[in-house]
């Protein structure tokens, strides 16, 4: 069922970050996604509109994206959910690793119902999360127009290859909501990026492997 969804995209930080807001209208329930920065705006967001932040969803685990975790926690007693292979990572930060996600979990907010693609390659553990068949929140795998950099520990190209084929084959009008705003423009389609994202349109790893 598709029920009627409240969705902010947030501008946070100095490194163009994107954080996300989204809850159910009906329960007033929310999550957060990749609160890193300026958790006192998101907080404020979520005080203007009514909503109660229930979870703390975690793309991948780079500081740029859990770095405001633990004052979330703070403010709203959120559950931390974050996928297995980055579950010590976390921990390692002294954040809680409350829900432990794999590839096809399923969070329910309210009425809504949360979808984790597990989608490696960026780091091992990175999660897209897909809302109610409808908006995609891609962290770093996939950007407008691009896709995350590999050259980080726990990177892989094939890995990501792999990672974006599989979000190839999602519904092409599922909107695109990335974890930074590098693009011409704040978010896109699966299907819009097919056909203009350079690492969309690679047919063979080689040519994703020579992407600039």
């Amino acid at each position: 069922m598709v029920c009627d969804m409240f969705f902010k995209q947030i501008p946070i930080g100095s490194m163009s970050n994107f954080s996300y807001l989204f809850g159910c209208e009906r329960t007033r329930e929310a999550a957060v996604v990749d609160p890193a920065f300026d958790t006192g705006k998101i907080l404020r967001q979520a005080s203007i509109d009514g909503y109660h932040i229930k979870y703390i969803l975690t793309t991948h685990t780079h500081f740029d994206h859990i770095g405001g975790h633990k004052s979330m926690i703070d403010s709203t007693g959120a559950k931390v959910v974050v996928h297995r292979l980055e579950a010590d990572q976390i921990t390692k930060n002294q954040i809680p690793a409350d829900i432990i996600v794999e590839d096809g979990d399923e969070i329910r907010i309210g009425d809504i119902t949360v979808r984790v693609i597990h989608t490696p390659g960026h780091t091992p553990g990175a999660i897209c999360i897909l809302i109610d068949r409808e908006k995609l929140i891609t962290g770093d795998t996939l950007f407008i127009g691009d896709c995350g950099r590999t050259d980080l520990p726990g990177g892989s190209s094939k890995a990501l290859y792999e990672s974006i084929y599989k979000l190839m084959a999602l519904d092409p009008g599922i909107e695109v909501y990335p974890g930074h705003d590098y693009g011409d423009k704040p978010s896109s389609t699966i299907g819009e990026e097919k056909k203009t994202n350079p690492a969309m349109l690679c047919r063979t790893l080689e040519a994703f492997n020579a992407l600039p």
